[in-house]
């Protein structure tokens, strides 16, 4: 049998190795592949949670709130720690509180938000909202305890004082008037008069009135009567003030403040008819006999 030439032999052997794939070019194939599944993966997927939250955000510009909150809850199902879930997370929970008035759901997302995201910058404006929807739905104690977790990082005083009122307040709801006393004397003490103390001052003294206390509800009545902008309120300052110099028999003082009282007009007999009244008690009071006036101030 004729052998073929070297180079002929040579030539066929090429062709036949033109078929082949080399184990190089295998795995540079293999590579390929995978990275172009990992992309396919992954750049859907990012697309995908994109369009989640702009559709959650479009459903809240255009007022669907329930739309809102349920996209905004899906996203979470699916990305519950991805890098968008605290955005999302407080976004459902600020729907819920503010424009579905849903506070037991709201609760659930403040409540992953805090455990979720012991760091986050939004985390004292979150436990502050959290406290909001426990005072709606009368969880007071638990509404009382996220403002005294939050206290320790309010930006200044007067943002300490203002959560300071607040919890005062909810112990004053709770008929903790003892507890509720001292919170609002930490409001007022070494403050300058504002709108807090204001406040402060008035259920200091209205305190005072149910336990009958009327010499000590009369300093903090003077002093809303002496600083208030608010008229309606200084009003209201001086009729409170004239109630317990009258239950204390300062008739004078009770008469001149009432005197000095703005008149309502909707009821502009109302004080001269108190006046009268007083006069006509310490008249009694003056023709009668010294044994009958010896009972106790209360």
């Amino acid at each position: 049998m004729m052998r073929l030439s070297g180079n002929r032999e040579r030539g066929m052997a090429g062709k036949r190795d033109e078929g082949k794939t080399s184990p190089r070019s295998l795995v540079s194939l293999s590579l390929l592949l995978s990275i172009a599944a990992f992309c396919l993966l992954i750049f859907p997927a990012g697309c995908s949670r994109k369009a989640q939250l702009e559709s959650a955000q479009s459903a809240w510009d255009s007022g669907d709130y329930a739309g809102a909150a349920e996209r905004y809850e899906e996203f979470l199902k699916q990305n519950p720690q991805g890098d968008k879930a605290a955005f999302a997370r407080l976004q459902a929970a600020t729907i819920c509180r503010r424009d579905l008035k849903q506070y037991d759901r709201a609760i659930q997302h403040y409540l992953h938000f805090i455990e979720d995201f012991s760091k986050s910058p939004d985390l004292y404006q979150a436990r502050l909202n959290l406290a909001e929807c426990y005072t709606a739905t009368q969880k007071l104690r638990e509404a009382i305890s996220e403002y005294e977790s939050a206290l320790p990082a309010a930006t200044d005083t007067k943002e300490k004082r203002r959560i300071r009122l607040k919890v005062a307040d909810l112990y004053y709801d709770l008929k903790d008037l003892g507890q509720a006393m001292a919170e609002y004397k930490k409001v007022t003490d070494d403050a300058a008069y504002d709108e807090l103390c204001e406040k402060a001052y008035l259920q200091i003294g209205g305190i005072h009135l149910l336990r009958d206390e009327f010499d000590e509800a009369i300093p903090s009545y003077q002093a809303v009567v002496q600083y208030t902008q608010d008229p309606p309120l200084r009003r209201t300052a001086r009729l409170r003030l004239a109630d317990c110099y009258e239950r204390t028999f300062a008739y004078d003082q009770a008469i001149q403040i009432l005197k000095e009282t703005e008149v309502d007009t909707a009821s502009p007999d109302y004080i001269p008819q108190r006046i009268a009244s007083i006069q006509e008690q310490q008249r009694q009071r003056n023709i009668s006999p010294q044994s009958t006036l010896n009972w106790k101030k209360k």
